[in-house]
């Protein structure tokens, strides 16, 4: 839906004619889901971002569909969305791109082939785009510029105690859940937990204006 001008809520061009876009993508929610009238949220961009997160979008939902343990949600997304993109005219590069990010591993003893989205640059967008959407949208730092963010998958536990001290809010809890806890010292402005479908976490943080660190030793976070 088109706006009158003003400032995009990601690269805060000003005087650009915006567009409402989804800062979580819809492309997670399966038909069953959006039909049921999920307000998901959003916020005014300029064309160039809005249309700069589709095909990576794409991605991230085929990777977070493949690394984790299956759930009605996961089903659903593979053989009514996922399955049938294999087969438009850009299906084949799709496919390649996940067989790509496929590593030999071994679990519980049995050679496997494993997905790491961690260590997908994708993926990794996308999840500093979520981020920087939400702090956004949620009052706490606009026009977070993406350098000062980090993410990568969830390496340590968090004890409940810990994470009962963090904000929360969710978007439909089995495909979408998000914590985060705010800081003031010097070096990180927040951190973030986003669990997808139940088992995929990750974290995400941002460092404070003008501070640019090296990638967080996770476990020592507090």
């Amino acid at each position: 839906m088109r706006k009158t001008k003003g400032q995009c809520a990601y690269c805060g061009v000003d005087g650009v004619q915006l567009e409402r876009g989804h800062i979580l993508p819809k492309s997670l929610y399966p038909d069953s889901r959006r039909m049921l009238g999920l307000q998901l949220p959003t916020l005014p961009e300029c064309a160039s971002c809005n249309r700069g997160w589709s095909d990576d979008e794409a991605h991230f939902r085929s990777v977070l569909v493949l690394a984790g343990e299956p759930s009605d949600p996961v089903h659903e997304l593979w053989t009514t969305k996922i399955t049938p993109s294999f087969r438009k005219v850009d299906g084949k590069r799709r496919r390649e791109d996940l067989l790509k990010l496929l590593v030999p591993a071994v679990v519980d003893g049995q050679d496997r082939k494993m997905i790491y989205p961690g260590r997908d640059e994708r993926v990794v967008r996308i999840l500093k785009k979520i981020v920087r959407g939400f702090s956004h949208y949620r009052g706490i730092e606009p026009f977070i510029d993406e350098e000062r963010v980090f993410a990568d998958v969830l390496r340590y536990p968090i004890a409940d105690e810990f994470r009962d001290s963090w904000q929360f809010f969710h978007c439909e809890p089995d495909i979408f859940k998000c914590w985060y806890k705010l800081f003031d010292n010097g070096e990180v402005s927040a951190v973030w937990l986003l669990t997808f479908f139940e088992r995929r976490e990750f974290l995400v943080r941002v460092s404070a204006p003008g501070v640019v660190l090296e990638p967080p030793n996770w476990g020592q976070v507090d």
